[in-house]
């Protein structure tokens, strides 16, 4: 329905002119003060949403997740949920009992984000089946019409839900009514705010009228992800509060832009792709656009969104594709951002074939997603602090380089290399001046970057081409066996994946706060931590590396003490401390009781 009214507003409103590449400052009511650039580390678990739900099938699909063994740590209540839009108040009927559903969830360490737009209707209709049967004005209409507080006197224009006008964020008096509509959610539990984008279809063919004079559409999105984010943050803290929102966007074809800034963007969405491969590629390219830009936390939806042609509402439906939702399970778990959804609501075990399969490679991906999360919001708080580089890193410095090939780093560490067809093979060119690590391959050589892997074969749809730099020392959270990098042992403590190489390497991690509480050195023959001052009061229950080196190496040694050998893998697991080499493998395991202290040092020997 969204794509049919983008069509017919296309027509009668020419595009904005402004602002395509450019980020405006808004110039909005400043009632809440600017947020932090922050995003909590519960964010970077993976998400889940559909499209058209309600509560009983909420409550399913989250349990069906749960009782499967893959991870979930948000649910996004999409669209109906309100009485109206946007009311702000939930319909008993679909999601009965709300806030004691939300905070069910949030016991199973699940949190919920709620779907809202800057809009407020006078009309409200879903055309999607299920939808729900609205009459009437939403009962927050007529207060903000009479009083002013919608941009262009209250003219109403037609979007995807219905008619409506879109609050003034520059007038003071708004932005208390908009912030009286937003508490009532916030009361009830919730986490963040999914922001639509509504205010694209709000009169384009000249400047909108605002208390603070003539705007333009860009200039009213900045100041309407602006309010949500500093809003919420003031009333929940920034640990507990999120706004999810797009970065750079192209769909329905409206004038590519971006959308909230990267300022007020704690998780960037690249929504509203088609389900093939047209639509992994067009989410590349709106995600590497996003990063090239400095945002930082970003993905896409999983097997893509839509069932037709955003630009073709009236052309043929494109059929699931399990190889396709596949790849784009893979290439979604090594970006930041990891969210399921999708207008057809499939869950890996609702697909239409190979659904053992597709269960089993959804748990693989969605727990090296949750593992990578100490990595993830490191890295994340690393640029929003120092400026460094985002998370996801384009091989390739414009849309001419990255043109069939749309490989990407992230970090510092991994090189991903998306399948982008039916075939399951592709070139991978490693970038020259490191050595790559297979990460499929345990007994593999390292490769010299500057080659180009020729027809790398990827064909079990369970894996996509991905390597691991020389050098590299992540922090992981591991709680099982299911990827390799530890045990059920390994929960409570930190895991270190190290591939150790010549030259000397430094992660720093950072704590739920956004405190830098550590940082690991790796060289060629051993590993520190240290903790800057002041150290932490609760020491680290325990540390186990998983190690990467080119020769097998013969003992280790920690706190200036030889380490004993383990018997065997699952005999480590029960030492306090010990090192362990995998036969038939380049990996070693060495596993430390409770670390105090500043430092700690760890060597080992070839």
């Amino acid at each position: 329905m969204r794509a049919l009214f983008a069509l017919l507003l296309l027509a009668a409103c020419a595009p904005s002119p402004s602002g395509v590449l450019q980020l405006p400052q808004t110039g909005a009511v400043d009632e809440a003060p600017e947020p932090p650039r922050f995003t909590p580390r519960w964010a970077f678990l993976p998400w889940i949403s559909k499209d058209i739900s309600t509560g009983a099938d909420s409550l399913q699909f989250v349990d069906g997740f749960i009782s499967r063994d893959i991870p979930v740590g948000v649910l996004v209540i999409d669209s109906p949920w309100e009485t109206s839009y946007n009311s702000y108040v939930p319909n008993e009927k679909r999601y009965p009992q709300f806030a004691q559903m939300v905070a069910g969830f949030r016991t199973q360490g699940v949190r919920t984000v709620t779907w809202i737009t800057g809009m407020v209707n006078a009309q409200s209709f879903d055309g999607e089946p299920g939808g729900d049967v609205y009459s009437g004005a939403s009962p927050n209409f007529g207060e903000a019409k009479v009083k002013g507080w919608f941009v262009n006197d209250g003219e109403l224009s037609v979007w995807w839900k219905g008619q409506g006008a879109g609050i003034d964020f520059f007038n003071p008096e708004a932005v208390k009514f908009a912030h009286r509509q937003q508490d009532k959610l916030l009361a009830l539990g919730i986490s963040g705010w999914k922001l639509d984008f509504g205010e694209e279809y709000l009169e384009r063919s000249k400047p909108l009228k605002t208390a603070a004079g003539p705007k333009t559409i860009p200039e009213y999105g900045q100041a309407y992800y602006r309010d949500f984010l500093a809003h919420g943050v003031m009333k929940k803290g920034r640990k507990e509060f999120l706004t999810m929102s797009r970065p750079w966007d192209e769909s329905y074809g409206f004038p590519g832009r971006f959308y909230a800034k990267k300022e007020h963007c704690p998780v960037g969405w690249v929504g509203d792709n088609r389900r093939d491969w047209i639509g992994l590629i067009d989410a590349l390219d709106h995600l590497f656009k996003s990063a090239q830009a400095g945002y930082v936390v970003i993905g896409s939806d999983i097997g893509g969104y839509l069932d037709v042609d955003d630009l073709d509402v009236t052309g043929p439906r494109i059929p699931f594709s399990q190889a396709n939702f596949a790849r784009w399970t893979a290439v979604g778990a090594m970006t930041p951002f990891m969210q399921l959804h999708g207008r057809g609501n499939f869950t890996p075990w609702t697909v239409p074939e190979r659904v053992d399969e597709t269960v089993e490679l959804y748990r693989y991906w969605s727990k090296l997603h949750t593992a990578l999360v100490p990595f993830f919001f490191s890295l994340a708080q690393d640029a929003y602090l120092n400026d460094a580089a985002p998370i996801l890193r384009p091989v390739g410095d414009g849309p001419a380089a990255w043109k069939d090939d749309w490989r990407f780093g992230v970090g510092d560490a991994f090189l991903v290399a998306p399948i982008l067809d039916d075939t399951g093979v592709r070139s991978v060119a490693l970038p020259a001046g490191s050595r790559w690590v297979d990460w499929w391959d345990p007994l593999g050589a390292p490769l010299d970057g500057g080659q180009t892997l020729a027809a790398y074969d990827a064909t079990d749809r369970r894996r996509i081409p991905l390597f691991v730099k020389v050098g590299s020392v992540l922090p992981l959270d591991v709680v099982d066996g299911v990827n390799g990098l530890g045990t059920p042992a390994s929960k409570g403590r930190l895991t270190l994946l190290a591939y150790a190489g010549p030259q000397a390497t430094r992660f720093k991690s950072f704590d739920d706060e956004g405190r830098n509480d550590l940082t690991v050195e790796l060289k060629l023959g051993g590993l520190s931590l240290e903790h800057p001052a002041p150290i932490p009061a609760e020491p680290l229950a325990g540390v186990v590396v998983r190690l990467w080196t080119e020769l097998p190496i013969t003992s280790a040694s920690a706190r200036g003490q030889a380490l004993t050998k383990a018997a065997s893998r699952s005999a480590l697991d029960t030492m306090a401390d010990g090192w362990f080499a995998e036969p038939g493998s380049r990996y070693s395991w060495i596993r430390l009781g409770p670390v105090t202290g500043a430092s700690t040092a760890v060597s080992w020997t070839p």
